[in-house]
Order: C-alpha cells, then structure tokens, then sequence
C-alpha cells in the first residue's frame, strides 16, 4: 500500500512538473477595443440584447428596447469593417448587460 501511495505522489509531482514547464506562455493582450454598449438597461438572455443599426450593420451593442426596428427593413449584404454581426462581434447579454464579444 505504501508503495502504491508513494508512485501516485512521484506521478502527481511530475505531472504538475511537466504541465508548468510545458505551460501556456502569456497572454497576449493585441485585441481591438469593445465597442460601448449604448444602453444600461438590464437584460437577462443575448436576446434582450442587439446592434444600433439593422442588418448587422450596428456599430454599438444596446438592449432591444432602446434598439432599432428592424421589421420592415430589408437588408443587403452590405457588412461594414466595424460592424457588430458581421462575423467581428456578438452581441450578448455579460452580467445583466448587453455587450459586445469580438474578435480581432
């Protein structure tokens, strides 16, 4: 019994050695600025959240309330550098806010 004790604890040690040595390096922090969120209304799913502007051509992430409507607009493909929904940014519901997730 002890030996088997003694091979688990020389295993975890070398373990815990190799994963540090072979470690994620840091981090490096090269990503673009979020864009503000243009409302502080509470939101509670990424559906209570949207762009400024319809067809993903929203520059700004903001609660659907304070948001366009989008109902009778049709969109072309038109997808702006700096839009939110065109394959940058997603706008999401953070902590009781609607925010922006982006990519470089």
């Amino acid at each position: 019994m002890r030996r088997t004790r003694s091979v688990s604890i020389t295993v975890l040690a070398l373990g815990a050695v190799l994963g540090m040595a072979a470690g994620c390096g840091p981090v490096e922090s090269n990503f673009t600025e979020n864009p503000a969120p243009l409302s502080n209304r509470i939101c509670y799913t990424d559906a209570d959240c949207t762009g400024n502007a319809c067809c993903g051509l929203g520059t700004n992430p903001t609660h659907v309330q304070d948001g366009p409507n989008c109902s009778n607009v049709r969109c072309t493909n038109d997808c702006p550098v700096n839009g939110l929904d065109c394959g940058r940014c997603l706008v999401i519901c953070r902590d009781s806010r609607c925010e922006a997730a982006c990519t470089n």
